[in-house]
């Protein structure tokens, strides 16, 4: 015989961007994000890269960025920290040659991971050069050059 149900898992999540505009992001340095939208337990302040999730769970975490190539080319590869550390989950990169620099590609990454209470979160450049994150020049439109979601799910 089946119990009541629990109260399950109640969800919460966390979306920040960084809109428009232009953002170096140096190798080993952070993406910092500007806006937010959230439920839930988090803190965060605008224009920083750290995210802090207050409360323990299993969450999904998905990113995209839009680079610009420098010098021709795309070497890139980012990776979410927790603590400090980078996931192993969380690494996503790109490789292009022979780009122009008005070009624009986007890198996109998601996982799933168990991150306890009072963590921090950030955002990543892996790769061994300086990029270019670029939210002008798409159809005269100011567009998001970073954002990050992250929802609890259990």
């Amino acid at each position: 015989m089946q119990g009541p149900a629990g109260p399950g898992v109640q969800p919460a999540y966390f979306n920040a961007v960084m809109q428009g505009g232009y953002q170096t992001i140096p190798p080993e340095g952070d993406v910092n994000f500007l806006l937010a939208f959230q439920s839930g337990d988090f803190s965060f302040i605008p224009n920083t890269p750290e995210i802090i999730v207050n409360t323990e769970g299993v969450y999904r975490i998905d990113y995209s960025i839009l680079i610009r190539p420098a010098a021709e080319s795309l070497n890139i590869a980012y990776a979410v920290a927790i603590n400090g550390l980078e996931n192993p989950l969380s690494f996503f990169g790109v490789y292009s040659d022979g780009l122009w620099n008005t070009e624009r590609m986007e890198l996109t990454g998601m996982f799933i991971t168990l991150i306890a209470a009072g963590a921090t979160v950030t955002l990543r450049n892996k790769s061994a050069t300086e990029d270019y994150l670029a939210g002008t020049g798409v159809d005269n439109q100011a567009v998001n050059h970073a954002s990050i979601i992250i929802q609890r799910i259990a």
